[in-house]
């Protein structure tokens, strides 16, 4: 048995478009992550707005409770 021939640039070329496509897509999947983000964020704000409360007043609600619950 003799050595193999190995295609050295056909191995580098795979691992260099598998190293990239990681990136790509993780890439995606933060940009999905943000827009979904942004929709609950959207429409948690709306729910908030029809209840009568604006996002500084859910702010304050949120703080005192969130300090409430530290004192205890």
């Amino acid at each position: 048995m003799g050595p193999e021939a190995v295609d050295w640039g056909y191995a580098i070329s795979t691992l260099a478009i598998r190293f990239v496509g990681i990136f790509v897509v993780l890439g995606i999947l933060q940009v999905v992550m943000q827009i979904t983000g942004r929709i609950f964020a959207y429409l948690d704000a709306k729910k908030d707005m029809e209840k009568g409360l604006t996002q500084e007043e859910a702010a304050a609600v949120a703080m005192a409770l969130y300090l409430y619950e530290k004192t205890d």
